[in-house]
């Protein structure tokens, strides 16, 4: 990995910049302080403008690779998402469920209130055990059709848009306890989805005719953010790691907290088997996020800290940041001292 990468780690108290040198990492940055950063998104092309949700508080932008941020939306933001083929076009999920979209790179912000229209018997069950109200956890826009729209609700289940956003439909049959994590198609598909909640992983060809669990090989049952790594050679499946914990974070009061592990599938989730190299056999943390390499294909980061994702609020104990170079197999640690890691960035130089 000869090329430079730039790392943003966004903590339970505020973000912390990193560069890629002569094969260790430089602080570059730190900014947000004592701000809890729950969520990040950055364009492919405009590489040095990143936004991240800093949960209570809004949406901030870096244009200028993260020396400087400025808020450009208020709220208890909770997922932040670029179009994957437009990066001026930029979404940010809240707390209480709402969803906004900005079309000029983040400067001015609507709020795509169809969402909000959506039937009764559906919004009932967006709620949460924390704070009483639930939020939008994940936002997916299909990398070819920037019109399908999947969202992720903690709790509230799956709901998505074929149209932008102009209208909506639940779509969380089969899926029995729908505190929801992140929603995502294969790339490049739309006749395969998977979902993560706090009680299972699914899959589906078609999400309005249902979810299937997809959990063959797990020894896990709390399952949180999953990477795609693009396929070594053409024709192959990608690579699909896991970060999960064992129960949900109410019985992480124990030696063994969130005996926390990853999980790797070549078969496109058909099976999964645990992956340990250089990973101890308890992993106390939670494995907050994990996101593929920005240059590498066989590479991915992964971040941990004694946090829990969906619980805003607290003191925050140490994060890790670790990377794989052999898609999973095995884990280094990068060395950074930093607090819980909530969420990962990372972009070439």
């Amino acid at each position: 990995m000869a090329e430079a990468v730039r790392l943003y780690a966004g903590t339970h108290e505020g973000m912390f910049v990193y560069r890629s040198k002569n094969g260790g990492w430089t602080p570059v940055s730190q900014a947000l302080i004592s701000g809890i950063v729950d969520t990040m998104s950055g364009g492919k092309n405009k590489v040095e403008r990143v936004f991240a949700g800093v949960a209570h508080d809004g949406v901030y932008r870096t244009e200028d690779a993260g020396a400087r941020w400025s808020k450009v939306l208020d709220g208890d933001v909770r997922s932040v998402m670029v179009d994957p083929s437009d990066d001026d076009v930029v979404y940010a999920g809240m707390e209480p469920t709402q969803l906004f979209r900005s079309e000029d790179g983040g400067s001015t912000w609507g709020e795509v209130s169809t969402l909000l229209k959506m039937p009764d018997d559906v919004k009932i069950k967006w709620w949460s055990p924390v704070s009483g109200a639930g939020h939008i956890r994940h936002i997916f826009v299909h990398e070819d059709d920037s019109k399908i729209l999947y969202l992720a609700l903690e709790h509230g289940g799956i709901v998505r848009s074929f149209d932008r956003g102009e209208t909506w439909e639940d779509v969380s049959e089969g899926i029995d306890y729908i505190d929801m994590h992140m929603v995502a198609s294969l790339p490049h598909s739309t006749g395969r989805f998977y979902c993560s909640s706090a009680r299972g992983f699914f899959t589906s060809e078609d999400p309005s005719d249902g979810w299937i669990r997809a959990e063959t090989g797990f020894t896990r049952d709390y399952y949180h953010d999953f990477a795609f790594l693009a396929p070594e050679r053409a024709g192959e499946n990608p690579t699909m790691l896991i970060g999960c914990a064992d129960r949900s974070p109410g019985s992480w009061n124990r030696p063994e907290r969130a005996k926390a592990a990853v999980f790797r599938s070549d078969d496109c989730a058909q099976s999964w088997r645990r992956v340990t190299g250089g990973l101890p056999d308890v992993i106390t943390s939670m494995i907050s996020t994990i996101i593929s390499h920005p240059t590498d294909r066989n590479a991915a980061f992964m971040g941990l800290g004694e946090v829990s994702r969906g619980h805003a609020h607290g003191a925050a104990g140490p994060g890790t940041v670790m990377l794989t170079k052999d898609r999973g197999e095995s884990w280094d640690t990068l060395g950074l001292e930093l607090p819980a890691d909530r969420v990962l960035w990372a972009v070439p130089e």
